[in-house]
């Protein structure tokens, strides 16, 4: 449909940013997020498959144990210099929960007292920077060595700005920029017949594609949606907002390897962007990979995405099969006091139901 054959070099511009393309992409992509309705079918997925679940607890990793232990480590630059400020996490490992957190001291240092002997991720972050291990928390376990990659960028500049958006009309970004305000209004029908027109000016606007995809994602014509997502990436690869809105056109399609290759891509681009992880964590649970997916939306919770009745619902689906229904339910609470009404406050019904049902005990025979 949209063959696309301009290339995306690029280039960096300091002191600048693009309008309406990487100044706002928290704000426009939530926004897509919040009014699609791509969460319902991951719940959709939870509610048919828990049945299949076959995950236990283990007893060791509960917060109850009674052995109390401490947690000393240091936190490295890639070069091996001591950072001090850097915030340190705990994190209950089968749920992505938090437990404790501090900050390293000027040698970079750091030490966290009384807790529970059991398993836990350690992340350690700054800024865009993020380093992460899991340990076995026991009396006397030796400091714990934390060190950022070569590959993580630690300061802010400004981002890469593709030549395909410099040389789009400026009568194109003016349509788009009121295709885009009606689009945040909910007036669809408007903001489909203005990015028309922007695109009819100039083909290969990546803001303009994606937008229109997003439009077809609202219409539920994802294959529509997925053309135009995927031709704004030909048009810009380094177009973040496409990735992320495609990752949540593959989680809809039930290709969930491909949403999660997508969103990674988008998390690459904007280390930043919660709703990437949250296509993550959606992918994840679809797979049944629960614990995977609680870690996603932990970041996501990190990031911004924690006011997301969405996120919630995606937390319970995956502490439902884990059999932490306690946990669920306050997932599903959140969710209920984030979005009262709607879908997302009828598939958290649905799920409570589903969990009430799993705590009530089977009658036995000799009752009868």
């Amino acid at each position: 449909m949209l063959a696309l054959k301009r290339g995306a070099l690029k280039t960096n511009r300091k002191g600048g940013r693009r309008e309406l393309h990487l100044a706002e992409l928290g704000e426009w992509v939530g926004t897509m997020v919040s009014r699609a309705s791509v969460v319902t079918f991951i719940v959709a997925v939870c509610l048919t498959n828990l049945s299949r679940a076959q995950v236990t607890q283990d007893p060791k990793s509960q917060a109850a144990n009674s052995i109390i232990a401490a947690l000393a480590g240091k936190v490295l630059a890639p070069d091996g210099r001591p950072l001090p400020g850097i915030h340190v996490e705990v994190d209950e490992a089968r749920t992505a929960i938090p437990l404790t957190s501090t900050y390293t001291q000027a040698d970079g240092t750091f030490a966290l007292y009384n807790i529970p002997e059991g398993t836990y991720e350690i992340v350690a972050e700054s800024g865009d920077a993020r380093v992460s291990d899991d340990v076995i928390l026991q009396p006397q376990r030796p400091p714990l060595e934390l060190r950022f990659s070569g590959d993580q960028t630690y300061d802010y500049s400004d981002p890469m700005i593709s030549v395909a958006h410099i040389l789009v009309p400026e009568s194109a970004k003016n349509l788009y920029r009121k295709a885009y305000a009606a689009f945040t209004d909910g007036n669809n029908d408007e903001a489909e017949s203005l990015v028309d027109q922007a695109l009819q000016i100039e083909p290969h606007f990546a803001d303009a594609l994606s937008l229109r995809g997003l439009l077809d994602v609202q219409k539920q014509d994802l294959e529509e949606a997925q053309q135009y997502l995927e031709a704004a990436i030909h048009v810009d690869p380094a177009y973040s907002p496409a990735y992320i809105a495609l990752g949540a056109v593959y989680n809809h399609e039930g290709r969930f390897d491909d949403a999660l290759r997508a969103s990674q891509r988008g998390i690459s681009l904007s280390p930043r962007s919660w709703q990437a992880y949250f296509e993550m964590a959606k992918a994840s649970v679809s797979k049944g990979m629960y614990q995977k997916a609680l870690q996603f939306a932990r970041q996501a919770q990190r990031l911004g995405g924690n006011g997301f009745a969405g996120l919630h619902l995606v937390k319970a689906c995956a502490l439902y099969p884990m059999k932490l229904y306690k946990d669920a339910r306050y997932e599903i609470q959140a969710a209920i006091a984030r979005e009262p009404k709607g879908t997302s406050a009828k598939q958290a019904q649905a799920l409570l139901a589903e969990i009430d049902a799993a705590e009530t005990p089977i009658p036995s025979a000799a009752s009868h």
